[in-house]
């Protein structure tokens, strides 16, 4: 990609999720990742390659806008130093600290997974109309 620019955050679409990182120029990615993928038990905040973050697929870039949720958005320089600040770190979590939170908190300072945020709502949803499916078969059943 001849438009990122160090600071950028990127993703590039996997089969079921996206993976999220800070571009850091010169054809480099800190993130999230394991020594051969994304996930592993050495999953730590490293530096790899552009090439190596998008495994064949193609990156883009995650466009902020100011909103009035968001309380700031730092520059791309500042962006970098939060990353940068990361290396090494080896506290992943799926749910709780995986590499949207970690791209994303490098942005805005919030420790957000929108993909996970996507996820608990459609198991929440799930789970509640298995149970109400269940309660009017049970009130049927009754009758």
């Amino acid at each position: 990609m001849k438009n990122l620019n160090p600071g950028d955050i990127i993703f590039t679409d996997r089969i079921f999720y996206k993976h999220y990182g800070v571009y850091a120029g010169e054809d480099r990615v800190i993130h999230y990742s394991s020594s051969n993928g994304d996930f592993g038990l050495d999953a730590c905040v490293r530096e790899t390659s552009l090439e190596q973050f998008a495994r064949g697929g193609y990156c883009n870039i995650v466009e902020f806008t100011e909103k009035s949720d968001q309380k700031r958005l730092f520059s791309k320089e500042e962006t970098m130093k939060r990353a940068s600040s990361r290396l090494g770190e080896k506290q992943y979590n799926l749910i709780f600290n995986n590499c949207e939170h970690f791209a994303i908190w490098c942005k805005t300072g919030e420790n957000k997974s929108f993909q996970v945020e996507k996820a608990v709502t459609a198991a929440v949803l799930l789970g509640a109309t298995i149970i109400v499916t269940k309660l009017i078969a049970d009130l049927y059943e009754e009758t």
